[in-house]
């Protein structure tokens, strides 16, 4: 490994040269200059272009058990304004995929080794981003009480991207093929800005991984959710110790709903984020490549007891979920009740949203599901488990629960298909015989047998609401 040093806009930075891929940790995006739990980012980078990499203040996270603890790993800094830029070296002009990392609005970083992919830049011939954004308590509240507080890491990436697009040159990237991406609630926050028309020309395309049916929490809701972490802390925001503030913000979650750290409805959240046959009307982008998985569900059901699931709990889910809860049951296909459950709330949560998207959108785009099951128990085809597939799984990704006993025959073939996939994106977009029709609806399909076309059984099932 050598050391190179790149001049930037930003600023002269530091990266490592190994085996043909150039990696830069640490890039600073931008300040907030009144501090990160109340100031706005400012694009402006005060002081160093680059720091040690580190991630926002968090805690363990609820998926830890699927994918391990490699965030831990990390340092945590209320300052971790930054993103990580990996490309082939000697790049020029090559496609950027602009990946924001989930963890349910409360943990994740873009500096984890996760996403150290020296094969996939190689191979695949783009530059890949990862970025950090504000999280939890400090990431969605503030001192005023205003609404566009919980805004805050929306405006995080929206300064990363801007960063992207007057820096990523000096890396080989070009700043007019950027692919929007995230995964689960990076999938949110990517398609939240796809859809925001301030931001055209920022973006041409949209990657969505698990993407989940999530409305921006209610006003009123969100002010409930403030007023029980600072009950909670029992001292003022700015002051408090970041370990107190993480306790607090843990101590609250058990009293409210599910994800309460996330925004609220606000201009840059509109409450109909999540009605996509119409915010999806807004999208800016060129074309859109949206990924679900068979099992989504299975990553947040797996913990609890087997025996806890009954074919009556599953068919009142049904039935308070779905308009037609007889069609919904029809597409389950599974022998127990759990496997049920995780298929009827992957339905509903995630598999639905994609094709709610798909066929409204009034640019191409194209569905496809990962099938490939995970070998721990309980796990099928889980929320999280193709990112290890694209980003160097077998290195990266090896000492994760969801990847034991998994077969490298196996690995490296939904690798290939996942890669190949992701990379024919970034570069061509969705071909025209490749995009998703309502009225014939097809999906592609990834499992251990490589890729193929199905039907949209799905397409016709309706969720209540």
């Amino acid at each position: 490994m050598t050391v190179q040093l790149i001049d930037t806009p930003a600023g002269r930075v530091r990266a490592s040269l190994s085996a043909g891929v150039v990696d830069a940790p640490g890039l600073r995006y931008g300040t907030a200059l009144l501090g990160p739990r109340s100031g706005e980012v400012s694009a402006v980078v005060v002081g160093e272009p680059q720091t040690r990499p580190a991630a926002f203040p968090q805690r363990p996270g609820m998926l830890d058990g699927l994918l391990g603890t490699a965030l831990s790993e990390l340092e945590q800094s209320e300052d971790a304004f930054t993103l990580r830029v990996q490309a082939p070296a000697a790049a020029h002009g090559l496609p950027v995929l602009f990946f924001i990392p989930g963890g349910g609005f409360t943990t994740g970083s873009g500096e984890s080794r996760w996403y150290d992919s020296p094969e996939l830049v190689r191979t695949g011939g783009f530059v890949l981003v990862t970025v950090n954004y504000r999280l939890g308590a400090i990431g969605h509240f503030g001192p005023l009480g205003d609404p566009s507080e919980s805004t805050k890491p929306l405006r995080d990436l929206q300064a990363a991207l801007a960063w992207v697009r007057d820096n990523i040159s000096a890396f080989g990237g070009d700043p007019a093929k950027v692919t929007l991406a995230g995964d689960s609630a990076g999938a949110w926050y990517a398609y939240a800005l796809s859809v925001d028309p301030s931001l055209r020309g920022l973006a041409a395309q949209t990657l969505l991984i698990s993407m989940p049916r999530l409305a921006p929490l209610p006003v009123e809701a969100w002010l409930n959710h403030r007023t029980a972490v600072f009950e909670a802390l029992g001292s003022k925001l700015a002051t408090v110790p970041v370990a107190a503030l993480l306790d607090a913000q843990e101590a609250a979650r058990a009293g409210l709903r599910a994800f309460p750290y996330m925004p609220a409805e606000s201009t840059e959240a509109p409450a109909d984020v999540a009605r996509f046959a119409d915010s999806v009307q807004r999208i800016h982008t060129g074309a859109v490549l949206i990924l679900t998985t068979a099992e989504e569900s299975a990553a947040f059901l797996r913990n609890q007891p087997r025996d806890g699931f009954s074919d009556a709990g599953v068919d009142e889910y049904l039935a308070r979920t779905f308009k037609d809860p007889a069609l919904a049951a029809e597409l389950l296909m599974a022998d127990d009740a759990y496997l049920r459950m995780v298929r009827a709330a992957t339905l509903a949560q995630f598999r639905l949203p994609a094709l709610e998207i798909a066929a409204h959108s009034p640019v191409p785009a194209q569905v496809v599901r990962f099938d490939h099951q995970s070998k721990l128990d309980g796990a099928y085809a889980a929320h999280c488990f193709p990112l290890a597939f694209l980003f160097d799984g077998t290195d990266r990704w090896g000492d994760s629960p969801m990847m034991v006993d998994a077969s490298d025959l196996e690995t490296a073939r939904v690798t290939n298909a996942m890669r190949e996939l992701i990379c024919r994106f970034l570069y061509c977009g969705v071909a025209e015989g490749s995009r998703y029709d309502a009225g014939a609806p097809r999906s592609l399909v990834i499992d251990t047998a490589g890729v193929r076309w199905e039907p949209v059984r799905e397409a016709e099932v309706r969720v209540l609401g």
